[in-house]
């Protein structure tokens, strides 16, 4: 009955949220399929690097070009990808020949070896998503090799992006772990609208009919559960990210309640499986030990007042994770 009553708030709150929220501009951006240019030594060498890349769906909305042949001309590209072992300059021609398009087109080298080198493939499709990260549904959308890779940077972008308001809101320090959390303010809602904005994107990643915003979060919304429920969130956070005295810093709450939110919704989608509460525990687990790794303005010193000392050493009341902790999961309502 709690966990009824607990979905069902959920439900009530981002359908709420959802009447706020215009979705019809990432609707537009997902649905343009992306288009890359990629220069190699040859045009050949370029066509297999970009099927590597790309998979056959890609290589239709993708340019070529050796390294000798003129690249200016192409059109509006979302990255320009460059092979060049041999450090011939081609990486300088395509930035010169790109410099006056709007917006401004990545550059982005290719490491591997070849396009068998797939961690270097895998590298790439992130380092274009990190780049290009307002395109990022509509790769994941229009080409299936890019989904880890785009699900994870609209995941990663959100839950920093969340964490980062935390940080400069006016959202009390020190949440309360029971009680009604909508009591810290309208902060709480923007916090939410992002989190209905991430998983519009992930319906986009994984090809989801977009045009039914309400069908879209009907679905996923038993999925990802009282993850949802900001107040849980908090409850979970203590028992994750055990600061010193107890307090828990606001950033690491809304970063690791928007992140484990989104892997189980990416779970969903690309499987089609509800997570179990093992699954939660381990992505939250994951979002809490990234917590300290955010490279935000202000995040280290929050870290380091609650944490870690000068010499980089680490506080035991800093300690996120440890082998044996025995935590819950996010979406457990048993302790309601």
């Amino acid at each position: 009955m709690v966990q009824t009553f607990g979905a069902l708030d959920s439900m009530r709150t981002m359908l709420g949220v959802l009447r706020e929220v215009s979705l019809d501009e990432i609707r537009g951006q997902a649905e343009t399929p992306p288009r890359l240019l990629i220069v190699a030594t040859t045009a050949d060498e370029a066509r297999r690097l970009g099927l590597a890349v790309t998979g056959p769906e890609g290589q239709f909305a993708t340019i070529f070009r050796g390294v000798d042949e003129p690249i200016d001309s192409v059109g509006q590209v979302d990255a320009a990808i460059v092979w060049d072992p041999k450090r011939t300059g081609a990486g300088s021609r395509a930035a010169e020949a790109l410099r006056f398009e709007s917006p401004p087109v990545p550059i982005v080298r290719f490491e591997g070896s070849g396009p068998e080198d797939r961690d270097a493939i895998d590298r790439l499709r992130a380092d274009i998503m990190k780049r290009n990260a307002e395109r990022a549904p509509a790769f994941g959308r229009a080409l299936p090799a890019f989904r880890a890779a785009a699900a994870k940077q609209v995941i990663d972008e959100t839950s920093a992006a969340n964490a980062q308001f935390a940080l400069v809101s006016n959202i009390p320090a020190i949440l309360p772990v029971i009680g009604n959390i909508a009591a810290a303010g309208a902060d709480f809602i923007v916090l939410t609208k992002n989190q209905v904005m991430m998983l519009y994107k992930l319906a986009a990643v994984f090809g989801r009919d977009l045009r039914d915003q309400r069908t879209i979060l009907q679905d996923v919304l038993p999925v990802v559960g009282a993850g949802l429920l900001w107040r849980t969130v908090a409850r979970e956070a203590a028992t994750l990210l055990p600061f010193a005295a107890g307090t828990i810093p606001k950033l690491a709450i809304a970063y690791v309640g928007t992140a484990a939110v989104g892997r189980a919704a990416e779970l969903y989608y690309r499987e089609g499986l509800k997570p179990t509460r093992s699954q939660m525990d381990q992505f939250a687990r994951q979002a809490a030990e990234l917590v300290r790794q955010l490279d935000l303005p202000g995040v280290r010193r929050v870290l380091r007042r609650n944490g870690k000392v000068s010499d980089g050493t680490e506080d035991p009341a800093f300690t996120v994770i440890r082998e044996d902790d025995q935590i819950s999961g996010l979406n457990d309502d048993s302790r309601e």
